[in-house]
């Protein structure tokens, strides 16, 4: 059976780095992209299982990236997590309301970001 791919789109290159080191160790193959544009790339040629996206970015922030996401009929299922150190009540239901399957919050423990990921890729 082939390995899961988690797409991980985050500007933040020290947490880009930690994330993408936690995916190769649970043995999934992770895409990274520094940007939004480049993440919206990557999705559309890799077709990833998992997305995980910063939302504050450079060039084309997390909600534009969902919609472009839900935009491709083979992408638009996909389990789509946003990543954002501000969350509030508002946050969140602006972000499920647009499409997000959910939010992991920053600062984040690998063991919260690994269980999302394994239930959703099950």
């Amino acid at each position: 059976m082939a390995k899961a791919t988690v797409l991980i789109i985050e500007d933040d290159k020290t947490i880009r780095t930690g994330l993408t080191r936690l995916m190769e160790a649970e043995g999934y193959t992770p895409l990274f992209a520094e940007n939004g544009v480049e993440g919206v790339k990557l999705a559309l040629e890799h077709k990833p299982d998992l997305i995980i996206c910063d939302i504050a970015m450079p060039e084309m922030n997390g909600y534009e990236v969902l919609a472009k996401i839900k935009q491709s009929p083979s992408l638009a299922a996909k389990p789509f997590f946003f990543l954002s150190a501000k969350i509030t009540k508002e946050d969140e239901a602006k972000g499920l309301a647009a499409g997000a399957t959910g939010y992991l919050k920053k600062p984040m423990w690998p063991e919260d970001i690994l269980k999302v990921v394994k239930q959703h890729l099950r």
